[in-house]
C-alpha cells in the first residue's frame, strides 16, 4: 500500500510541477498581452488628441471661409446676386405648370387624401 501511496504522491507532485510551469508561462504571456493592449490604448489616446486638435482648427470660421474660397471657389454673394421673392418669376421664369397642387378642403373643412 505504501508503494501505491508513494506513486500516487509522485504523480500528484508531477502534476503540480507541470501546472506551476504552465501558470508561470501563462502569466508571462498575459503580461505581454497586457503591455501590448496598453500600448494600443496609448496610441489611440495620442491619435484622439491629434484629431481633436485638427477638429478645433478646422472648425474655426476663418479656416472654413478660406477653404470655401480656395478649394470650392465660393465667395460671399454680391448685391446683384441677391433677389427678393417677388423678383424670382422674372429671374427664373414662371413656376412649372406640372407642379402638383394641394387638394382643396371639402365643405366640412377636411382635406381629402
Amino acid at each position: 500500500m505504501s508503494r501505491r501511496a508513494f506513486l500516487f504522491g509522485l504523480v500528484v507532485v508531477g502534476l503540480l510541477i507541470v501546472s506551476l510551469y504552465r501558470a508561470k508561462y501563462g502569466a508571462k504571456d498575459t503580461a505581454a498581452e497586457l503591455m501590448a493592449v496598453e500600448a494600443q490604448i496609448e496610441e489611440a489616446r495620442e491619435e484622439k488628441a491629434l484629431l481633436e486638435t485638427e477638429l478645433s482648427h478646422m472648425s474655426r470660421r476663418e479656416w472654413i471661409e478660406e477653404y470655401a474660397r480656395t478649394e470650392l471657389g465660393m465667395a460671399p454673394p454680391k448685391p446683384e446676386q441677391m433677389a427678393s421673392e417677388g423678383d424670382l418669376d422674372a429671374l427664373v421664369g414662371e413656376p412649372n405648370s406640372l407642379a402638383v397642387k394641394a387638394p382643396a378642403p371639402t365643405e366640412d373643412g377636411e382635406v381629402p387624401e
